[in-house]
């Protein structure tokens, strides 16, 4: 009895190993790739390239769209799996566009505010000017506030009186938007980390759909390319078979 439960429980095992393998590597090449993908704009915003943040934003979008989703739907389809083909493909990979996004969204907001944070100069200015906007999106407004050394620089958000004395907060070196009120605080990342997370779990939702079938494609090849061991008895097909006078 023991020795026939003793080869089940290795090839189950086995297969255990082999689907664990395969899902620990799909979704940490997946994760990274995505991940490092939204770094490169995240870098280039930091450093006050807005123009090519846009550029690497939208080819990041792409980019994460075909290589993450199209391979593994692509993949399932051929393997016979239809229904987990477009669910892969269309619901995950949507997903993970849209989780992606997210990281590039607040890992933007959290780079603006960490600069503010770290470089950031408190000066107090006089309201000259109170404007409105009105775009596609909604109506914006602020006010135009004149700084000690004579320059004018245009604020978003509350409106206070022509005359008034504000507090606002300045980037020396410009690449961040100028800010009504004090430094901030250090961000917490909240959302951040939240976007990551969500684009971690699409991609190992990919890799759990593909990671059975990658594990069984595997052990055929390695089982292919291994030298087939020869029984006792039996004649090698190199050689023939001579018999002993």
């Amino acid at each position: 009895m023991v020795r026939s439960w003793g080869p089940a429980v290795l090839r189950a095992a086995g297969d255990a190993a082999g689907w664990l393998g395969a899902f620990a590597a799909g979704s940490f090449a997946a994760t990274g790739y995505t991940l490092l993908t939204a770094w490169a704009p995240l870098a280039l915003w930091a450093h006050g390239h807005r123009l090519s943040t846009a550029v690497f934003m939208a080819c990041g979008g792409v980019a994460v769209a075909l290589v993450v989703p199209v391979p593994a739907a692509a993949y399932l389809r051929s393997r016979g799996r239809e229904t987990a083909s477009y669910v892969v493909g269309g619901g995950l990979g949507l997903l993970m566009v849209c989780a992606y996004g997210g990281v590039l969204y607040f890992g933007e907001q959290d780079s603006d505010q960490q600069a503010l944070h770290d470089r950031g100069i408190a000066v107090t200015g006089v309201v000259t000017r109170r404007w409105e906007s009105t775009t596609p999106d909604g109506t914006m407004s602020g006010t135009v506030v004149r700084l000690p050394d004579g320059t004018r620089h245009t604020l978003q958000g509350e409106q206070p009186p022509v005359g008034t004395r504000v507090v606002m907060t300045v980037d020396p070196r410009h690449h961040v938007a100028d800010r009504p009120g004090p430094p901030p605080g250090a961000p917490d990342r909240v959302a951040l980390k939240l976007s990551a997370a969500a684009a971690a779990f699409c991609c190992a939702a990919s890799s759990a759909c593909c990671a059975t079938h990658l594990a069984e494609d595997i052990r055929r090849r390695l089982r292919r390319s291994a030298p087939a061991a020869r029984r006792p008895g039996t004649v090698s097909r190199d050689r023939p078979f001579r018999r002993s006078a």
